[in-house]
Parts: C-alpha cells; sequence; structure tokens
C-alpha cells in the first residue's frame, strides 16, 4: 500500500494528462435516459470536462460542501444520477471534502429511495430534474430533511429550496488549505454502495480508503492493467455503459481510467444503437460489458468488425458468461481463439476477458490476464494481486482444490463490513478474514476460477441485484396477498428473472396482472415480476425461512 492519500493517489500521473479531455457525454444521445422520449443533447448535460476541469470542479465541490453548506467530516451524500460528466465530481468531490458517499440508482423509486435514505441518513441528494419529484416523495417517506442540490442548466429555473449545482461546482471558491487538512485513516469509510449480500433486503456496504486505493494498485500491475497510461496522441477511449453508481462502473470504469488519464464517454442509459454509433464512431480501445451486452454485440446482425476493428480488450463481469457467448463475439472480430474449446481459425487482436467480484470486494477478485495464450472463456480467470481464495463444503470446513465449494475471499479490496449492520457482518465473514460470497464453484489450476451455482437469494436481472426479499415484502402488503416468494429462473436475455409465487387470503381474489403491476408501480424496471404463480404452500424451514432450492425444484 502506498503511503499517500487516496487523491493524490489517484492524480498521481496527471501531469502527462492535464489537457486531455476526460469524460464526456455522447452528443448523438438525445433520449431521456429514463424512457424513450426526446429530450436533450447528453439526455441529462452538453458537458465535457478536460482533467484540468475535473480536478478543479471537484475541489470546488468539495470546498462548497464544507463552507457553504455546513457538511462535516463522515457526514454522507448521496446521488440519484445517471452516467453523466458531472457524477466524478460529485463522487470525488464528496470524498476529498472528508464525506462518504453513496449512490442510488436513479431510476429507482419513492419505496426503494426510502430504504436507502433511512439507513444512511444522508444530509444531502445530489440528482437530476428528471428525478427530483421521486427524490422528494423518498426523502418525505423516510422522513429525512436532506436538502437537495440539482445538476441544472443555469438558465432554467429550479425549485424553490433547491441548491444548483453550478453555483457549488463551477465557481472559483477553493480552499485548498481546508482541503489539505482533511485527515483520514486507511480504514474510515469512503463510499457506501449498496448489495444484496447473500439475504435479505440490500445492505450498505463500507468500502474503506484502504479498499480503494488497494483496487488502484491490483488494476495497475501489468498482467490485468488494460489501459496505458495517456501521453501525447495516446489516449484509450472507453464508453461507460456501466453504471456508476454500481461498484463495476465506479471502481473499475471510472477510478480504473481516471488514474490513466483516459476518455470516457458517458451514455445515461444503454440503447443498442445509440452504443453501436459509439462503437463505430468513437473508436473505443476497452470496453466493459455485462453477459446481456455481450450476447448482443456476438448475435446481432448488425455488429461487424468494425464495430470493434479498434478494441482492444472487451472485459465481461457481473455474472457468468458462456464460452459460446464470448466465442460469438470474438468471430465478430475476426481473432485467433485461443479457447480450448474452439476449433474456428480466425486472426486478430482483441483480447476477450471475463471477471468476477462483488461489491463487497470493491468490484474486484479475479480476471483473465493480459496475453493468456490457453483459455477457457467458461471461467472468470485467475485471483488477482494479493488475492486469495478457498472454498468451503457444507460443513463449513475447507475443500480440496478442484472440489466444489463455497466461494471465499481474502485481501486488501474485502469491505469493512455492512453499515449499521453487525450481525449480517459477522455472518458474512470467516473468523480468519475471508469473505463468503455465497457463490459456488471450484478452482481448476490451469483455467482458474469457475462459478456454477448460488447459495445466496439474490437474483442477477442484466448484472443488476435483486432481492427476494425485498419484492416478497412489497407483495405481502397487497390486500389479497397472505403469502409470497420470489426465485430468480433463467431468461433468454436477461440472464434471470423474478418469479413469484403467492399464497391468496381468504376470500380474496386478484390476477398475476395486477399483482405485476402492483410491484411494477413500486420498484426500478428492472426488479419487474416476470411470471406471477398461484399455490397452496410455500415450503419454509420450522423456522420460517423460504426454501428457495425447493420451490426451484417444483415450479421452475
Amino acid at each position: 500500500m502506498p503511503n499517500m492519500r487516496l487523491m493524490e493517489r489517484l492524480w498521481l500521473f496527471s501531469s502527462s494528462f492535464q489537457d486531455h479531455v476526460a469524460i464526456r457525454g455522447n452528443n448523438k444521445l438525445k433520449t431521456d435516459f429514463r424512457c424513450n422520449i426526446k429530450l436533450r443533447e447528453c439526455a441529462v448535460t452538453k458537458k465535457k470536462y478536460t482533467y484540468k476541469k475535473i480536478i478543479k470542479n471537484t475541489a470546488v465541490f468539495a470546498t462548497s460542501l464544507r463552507k457553504k453548506l455546513g457538511l462535516n467530516p463522515n457526514d454522507i451524500v448521496i446521488s440519484l444520477l445517471p452516467n453523466i460528466p458531472e457524477y466524478p465530481v460529485v463522487a470525488l468531490g464528496t470524498i476529498q471534502a472528508g464525506c462518504i458517499f453513496s449512490s442510488v440508482n436513479p431510476i429507482y423509486k419513492e419505496v426503494e429511495i426510502c430504504h436507502q435514505v433511512s439507513i444512511t441518513e444522508p444530509k444531502l441528494v445530489v440528482t437530476i430534474p428528471e428525478c427530483y419529484d421521486t427524490v422528494v416523495k423518498g426523502l418525505k417517506m423516510a422522513k429525512s430533511p436532506a436538502k437537495i442540490v440539482l445538476i441544472d442548466s443555469p438558465n432554467k429555473p429550479v425549485p424553490e429550496g433547491t441548491i444548483r449545482y453550478t453555483e457549488i461546482a463551477e465557481t472559483d471558491g477553493v480552499d485548498y488549505a481546508l482541503l489539505d487538512g482533511v485527515e483520514k485513516n486507511l480504514e474510515d469509510v469512503a463510499l457506501i454502495p449498496f448489495s444484496s449480500g447473500t439475504t435479505g433486503l440490500p445492505k450498505g456496504v463500507e468500502i474503506t480508503y484502504k479498499n480503494l486505493i488497494a483496487a488502484l494498485e491490483v488494476m495497475a500491475k501489468e498482467e490485468n492493467c488494460f489501459p496505458i497510461l495517456t501521453n501525447g496522441n495516446q489516449q484509450d477511449v472507453v464508453p461507460c455503459i456501466l453504471p456508476f453508481f454500481h461498484i463495476y462502473g465506479m471502481v473499475v470504469t471510472l477510478l480504473g481510467h481516471f488514474v490513466k488519464g483516459c476518455k470516457l464517454i458517458t451514455l445515461p442509459r444503454f440503447s443498442a444503437n445509440t452504443y453501436f454509433d459509439v462503437l463505430k464512431n468513437q473508436n473505443p480501445t476497452i470496453l466493459y460489458v455485462v453477459p446481456p451486452v455481450a450476447i448482443l454485440l456476438g448475435k446481432h446482425p448488425e455488429v461487424t468488425k468494425d464495430h470493434l476493428k479498434h478494441v482492444k480488450y472487451m472485459v465481461c463481469g457481473a455474472a457468468p458468461l458462456s464460452a459460446s457467448d464470448a466465442n460469438a463475439v470474438l468471430e465478430k472480430s475476426n481473432v485467433f481463439l485461443n479457447d480450448k474449446n474452439y476449433t474456428g481459425n480466425f486472426q486478430g487482436k482483441l483480447e476477450f476477458k471475463q471477471g468476477y467480484g462483488a461489491t463487497e470486494t470493491t468490484s474486484l477478485t479475479t480476471s483473465t490476464l493480459i496475453g493468456a495464450t490457453d483459455i477457457d472463456y467458461s471461467s472468470c480467470g485467475m485471483p488477482l494481486a494479493h488475492t486469495e481464495i478457498m472454498f468451503l463444503g457444507s460443513d463449513g470446513k475447507p475443500v480440496p482444490i478442484g472440489e466444489p465449494g463455497e466461494l471465499c475471499t481474502r485481501s486488501p479490496t474485502v469491505m469493512k463490513g455492512y453499515y449499521k449492520n453487525e450481525k449480517a457482518t459477522k455472518e458474512s465473514m470467516t473468523d480468519d478474514g475471508f469473505f463468503k460470497t455465497g457463490d459456488l464453484g471450484h478452482y481448476d489450476p490451469k483455467y482458474g476460477l469457475y462459478v456454477t451455482d448460488r447459495i445466496k437469494e439474490l437474483i442477477k436481472v442484466k448484472g443488476m441485484q435483486v432481492a427476494p426479499a425485498e419484492l416478497e415484502g412489497l407483495l405481502r402488503s397487497h390486500p389479497a396477498v397472505a403469502d409470497a416468494a420470489v426465485i430468480g429462473v433463467p431468461h433468454e436475455y436477461f440472464g434471470e428473472a423474478p418469479k413469484a409465487f403467492i399464497i391468496r387470503k381468504g376470500g380474496q381474489n386478484t390476477s398475476p396482472e395486477e399483482l405485476q403491476d402492483f410491484i411494477a408501480n413500486k420498484v426500478a424496471s428492472f426488479k419487474k415480476i416476470e411470471e406471477v404463480v398461484f399455490v397452496d404452500d410455500i415450503p419454509k424451514t420450522t423456522s420460517g425461512k423460504i426454501l428457495r432450492k425447493e420451490l426451484k425444484k417444483m415450479y421452475a
């Protein structure tokens, strides 16, 4: 671990790329990030920042938090923002001020916002006009007095009582003496993203300064450092389709490429046509994707090698991807495949990588390494630097290499714990510091980690976490529902989708469509229930815990 502050480590090499573009919106995108209505360029703003401007505005924002808004060290700032150029200013400025940054999915509805706000108790919420009304309702539901900052257009009015982003981030007021005086220990918390963990409702994950600095060090290792340090005309280009509010987007895409001076292109929402346009016309060199996007690139007839001609690395994570889907992408890029299962004969330069990580590991655990020549693309790769993995059998004891068990990992990137949830922290950690991921798998010394199943309850929809307990609680609030259970079932495009099992209340009547609409009105779109089945009984343990594996055997 280097003996320096997080911001010092992040900008260690910035003298070579101060005047390069750091982040910009995709100027051809004219779509609201929530839906398909016409809005304005970049869906939210038209801005782009050089690294010099990012560093300055971050310091201005940090100063304003402390001097104009009266925040103190360790106060929490949350954001409901899509991928826009202002996002890193808010996130990094919060950290530079000595406060704690927590991200919320901007498509969340008031019930979901209330849950995170009730846990974190923020002093400030930063959002965009399109989210304002929902944020106000969520804060009211949580009985929170938090102030609201709007990413605004200076020529447009903002609701009374809100604060304009431009007035606290785009002025000349930097107090470097104040910011230099912010003292943080490595074990202090910097970020609180949310994760479902292995069971229950989403929980705040305490990511420390140590975790973030260690993550930067791990990503800088030659065997898995995908970007090249920007200098002169050499600058890697990275489209940002992975949301920054997700640990993968925040740590890997944003911080992991800011540190090298890359040019990031933000997309506030994913649109296949827009993404294809970026691939063809913006000359990206590194792609970070989730399985549905990798499958889209491999199968969509409009995607050709012209879309991938500048791409050096494509990295897939957040959920498992089959070898055949990886091969489909590589065939389009005319790459000779080193996959042990592939018999084709194509030539090219693109390297396809898979990785495994979790919010609780600051997104980093394993990856296919650069230059690997003998690859099984269904593997998640080798443990990253300073990372140990082991597998526990059903008796809680380690199993020999190659045998299946619950994947556990120990490294400097493993979280401090779950915020305000000591019970969940203890349940997720071994006595000797390994995090129990809730995933089943095994390790092959030649090809690395294989994730084969899941012990934990969460459902992965398009790489996003859905907690069954959250949907079950909402379903039970319906007047016609006596009990409910939710599991994840395979979905051709989403990976998984929620399926609900409902016991009706006596004398009450309802339909699957009514219950699906009831949930859809309360949660983000990716949490919508795909199917509802009415049953007479839900299998449970004697203590009342739902036996999801039994449900899957019976109905899925």
